[in-house]
């Protein structure tokens, strides 16, 4: 229930900054525009009730110049070759800096729990960036989980001691830099059940390779 209520909560707030975002960076009169800044609006939303601390920085960075451009009040043109350099900007500080970061972090985190408490801390997460309730964990005691849903949830496990992860990326996520993970059965070679992590990060995704048993 606790788990139900915090997307709830999560919902509420993305639905609320973009609504936000809405009102300070929308005009009347100019619908082709105003429909480009709704889906960046949901995007930069998404990111914002995320768990990316330097996602959150970098869209509230393309929030700001969003709204810096519509009360610039600039010919539409020339607005909309803007808001798409802020997408492209956005979207190539997205790659490069969160990862680097969350790796270090993550390094920082297990040599602290291995130095201190004595247990290795092998614990993983990420999320279907393309469905943002849609999760997925590891531990070394529970295997991968899978959790999807909002107000009505499924819950599914995959062991990771009798299958092998394999990663695969179509073209568009190559350019994203997401992939998916599915998991083959170790014995029969088939695919273990129809649940995979769909769209996490790649090096997210390597990092999941290299801590399964």
């Amino acid at each position: 229930m606790e788990s139900v209520k915090s997307s709830l909560i999560n919902f509420c707030k993305g639905f609320g900054i973009w609504l936000l975002l809405l009102l300070f960076n929308t005009r009347s009169g100019e619908a082709g525009v105003n429909g480009f800044k709704i889906i960046l609006d949901i995007i930069i939303a998404v990111i914002l009730v995320g768990n990316y601390k330097t996602g959150k920085y970098i869209a509230l960075l393309a929030a700001v110049m969003t709204v810096v451009v519509t009360v610039l009040t600039l010919p539409i043109g020339l607005e909309i070759l803007l808001l798409i350099g802020i997408s492209i900007l956005g979207g190539v500080l997205l790659k490069t800096m969160p990862e680097d970061i969350q790796t270090i972090q993550w390094r920082r985190t297990r040599a602290f729990d291995c130095g201190t408490t004595g247990y290795d801390s092998l614990n993983w997460r990420s999320r279907n960036f393309l469905n943002p309730f849609e999760s997925y964990s590891y531990s070394p005691d529970g295997g991968i989980n899978i959790r999807k849903g909002i107000i009505r949830r499924t819950y599914s496990t995959i062991p990771t001691i009798t299958t092998k992860a394999r990663i695969h990326q179509s073209i568009w996520q190559r350019i994203l830099g997401f992939c998916d993970v599915s998991f083959q059965n170790n014995y029969t070679g088939q695919q273990f059940g129809e649940d995979c992590l769909k769209n996490i990060r790649f090096r997210s995704a390597m990092k999941l390779m290299q801590i399964l048993p």
